[in-house]
């Protein structure tokens, strides 16, 4: 990492504006955050000083840039080596007038995933997987790049009921056992468990400067049992799930399913009544279900040297923390900040043992 960002020496960005390098059209910078995340939508902001023009008392570049709908990308790094960290649209503009000072206007905004968030919308497919409906809606949106995982099931019928489109691929993607989110210009619906890729390995006293983690096992369980009922074989279905059901190669030892048996000395078991109409159908629900639980079991957030490789829908490894929690995370969430104080890098993660 060192020799690829020059020792950290240097931090940079750049903001693009229609295509357009705003820094080299003159404008002063500060506070540059993004925020992204695999839970809603990514979000920017940053503060344009010089913006006002105190002799002819008006705005520079307010229609030109600064205006709402403007798209944006921004790039972050160090001196020549600068990473894409956010793809998306100028929503709010802030102005204020100090009593004292010039003018400062503060510019934030959303990524593509919030145009899916509007508006809602009623259809149904007859004989489809989650995956195919996820292809189709993907396509009224015009991304550059999309990563959609193929789902096991066929359903009969499936009906997007006065959702956003949003909400409806994030529904698909939990029933799956998958995540849906939008970073940059691509759409990911797939199954996290199965990308085991350490974007890197950062360490506490060196590039890692802060890491809080946490552990709770108070909504751990041993298993989730899903009962439904078969209407044309007029029996019960059943769907299981429980310890050593965890998806990915965790590197911890024990999950939550494990250390809850262990501390009530008894299986604790949540029981699901649902629609379910195949014994395929339940045993997914159950394991989906267990999984949604098992990943809280290690919960943590951390601070290091700015890094625009970490980003969310990855794997980092953290190192120096002992044995417990010197493992590989899950990302959930990060932001990237270049301010006075330089650029800094904070992160969520999550893991399913310890």
């Amino acid at each position: 990492m060192e020799k690829k960002y020059h020792n950290f020496y240097a931090p940079a960005f750049d903001v693009l504006i229609e295509n357009t390098n705003i820094l080299q059209e003159g404008m002063e910078l500060t506070d540059v955050m993004v925020e992204n995340t695999v839970e809603g939508a990514d979000s920017f902001s940053f503060t344009v000083n010089n913006a006002f023009d105190i002799v002819r008392k008006d705005f520079n570049w307010l229609d030109q840039y600064l205006s709402v709908g403007k798209k944006v990308e921004i790039k972050m790094g160090y001196y020549d080596r600068l990473q894409s960290v956010f793809f998306g649209l100028v929503t709010a503009v802030d102005i204020t007038f100090p009593a004292g000072g010039f003018p400062q206007v503060e510019v934030r905004g959303l990524d593509i995933s919030h145009l899916m968030m509007k508006g809602s919308s009623c259809f149904s497919w007859d004989e489809v997987k989650d995956s195919e409906i996820a292809r189709k809606i993907a396509a009224k949106f015009k991304l550059d790049g999309v990563e959609i995982e193929e789902s096991k099931i066929k359903h009969s019928k499936v009906v997007q009921d006065g959702e956003s489109d949003f909400n409806f691929l994030t529904r698909l993607a939990a029933r799956n056992g998958f995540e849906f989110f939008i970073l940059g210009k691509t759409l990911y619906f797939r199954d996290p468990a199965k990308r085991k890729l350490e974007l890197l390995t950062l360490e506490w006293g060196k590039n890692l400067l802060s890491f809080a983690p946490r552990i709770n096992i108070s909504g751990q369980v041993s298993g989730i049992e899903v009962r439904g009922w078969d209407a044309l074989a007029k029996k019960v279905i059943v769907g299981k799930a429980g310890v050593g059901d965890e998806t990915g190669s965790d590197d911890g030892k024990k999950s939550g399913g494990e250390l809850v048996s262990e501390a009530f000395r008894k299986e604790i078991v949540e029981r699901i009544s649902c629609s379910v109409r195949s014994q395929e159908e339940a045993d997914l629900k159950a394991k989906t279900e267990y999984n949604r639980r098992a990943k809280k079991l290690l919960t943590g957030g951390g601070e290091s040297i700015g890094l625009p490789d970490i980003m969310p829908g990855g794997y980092l490894k953290l190192a120096g923390l002992g044995k417990t929690f010197s493992r590989t995370y899950y990302i959930l969430g990060t932001q990237h900040t270049i301010s006075s104080l330089g650029y800094r890098t904070t992160f969520n993660v999550e893991g399913k043992k310890i």
